[in-house]
């Protein structure tokens, strides 16, 4: 977490409207990792104990998509510092959960916004969680 620091409810709005493309982006690469992932995966299990011949068919397929895959992979750090540099606290991709230092009253809390959310209505203590919070 490179650049934390406190927002309030304006300001916070203001990086959700900057970090929303990106987390779109994110958990749509998230899952193309994953995939692609698999079909490295199922590349290795139909092969077994032979040795791959790269010059081969099969061979270039792995490499290729091994080096696909290390691109999105390094596409997909890119973007998380991204959102990262905005100063909020990429909770959750798969959910597309951020939350915002924020001081409420004379505590340091948490406001929290779920991609899909028209705006930022929760907040929770800095212990808890997602499943903790509380409408402001």
């Amino acid at each position: 977490m490179p650049n934390p620091r406190v927002f309030d409810i304006e300001e916070a709005h203001e990086v959700i409207r900057a970090a929303s493309p990106l987390l779109v982006r994110v958990k749509e690469k998230q899952m193309r990792v994953q995939a692609e992932h698999d079909q490295i995966l199922i590349l290795d299990l139909m092969r077994g104990e032979e040795e791959i011949h790269y010059d081969s068919g099969e061979g270039r397929e792995y490499v290729t998509r091994s080096r696909q895959l290390e691109d999105l992979i390094q596409s997909f750090q890119e973007d998380i510092i991204e959102i990262n540099r905005l100063g909020c606290v990429l909770k959750d991709i798969k959910r597309g959960l951020l939350d915002f230092f924020h001081i409420k009253g004379k505590e340091l809390v948490y406001l929290c916004w779920q991609l899909g959310e028209d705006r930022i209505r929760f907040w929770h203590d800095i212990d808890e969680g997602f499943e903790d919070r509380k409408e402001l």
